[in-house]
């Protein structure tokens, strides 16, 4: 465990390569027997969430989310007050269905353009697309993993799982907020 932190925290390899490679350390050592190595291949949820960053990615390099990030600064025109408000309802939005990662990464070359066509720092339009980007995730049930992972454990427990938009009840408020503290 302290070996994969460490590698980890050091990021020469990427994430998933590390965890790989514990995976099968565990294995090769004896700690793990094949099915407790690969039960996690088999996970519904490890299924559902690997889907979503397919999904999402799909979208990001298809040019979807920044054709998005274009329009939210097309209605904005150079009026500050109203690029901060689209851009963190449009991260928020966008988040709800894409993973957070994504929609910002995707939303950042055009809002750092956006902010020099205004006449701002780009720093002053960032913020609010991650505030926006994080409280967007809790819009949906796909919003983010752990949404995803608290409701199939709800399903094994014999109870009844969230439906896809239940988590707005809670999200929606707080994306709300967001905004106008961002605003005002």
């Amino acid at each position: 465990l302290a070996i994969t932190i460490t590698l980890f925290i050091w990021g020469k390899f990427p994430p998933d390569v590390v965890a790989l490679m514990s995976m099968l350390a565990l294995y090769l050592t004896g700690i793990l027997d094949m099915s407790e190595t690969l039960s996690g291949f088999s996970n519904p949820t490890v299924l559902m969430i690997a889907a979503l960053f397919i999904i999402g990615e799909g979208l990001a390099r298809t040019g979807w989310t920044a054709l998005a990030g274009q329009k939210f600064v097309a209605w904005a025109g150079k009026s500050i007050p109203k690029l901060l408000i689209l851009v963190t309802l449009g991260s928020g939005v966008l988040s709800g269905f894409v993973s957070n990662t994504g929609t910002v990464a995707a939303l950042l070359p055009v809002t750092v353009s956006a902010a020099w066509k205004a006449g701002t720092l780009p720093s002053k339009l960032l913020m609010p697309v991650a505030f926006g980007s994080n409280t967007g995730g809790l819009l949906t049930l796909t919003g983010t993993p752990p949404n995803i992972i608290v409701s199939n454990t709800l399903t094994e427990k014999g109870m009844d799982s969230f439906s896809f938009f239940e988590f707005a009840l809670i999200g929606l408020p707080l994306l709300l907020v967001a905004i106008l503290y961002f605003r005002y």
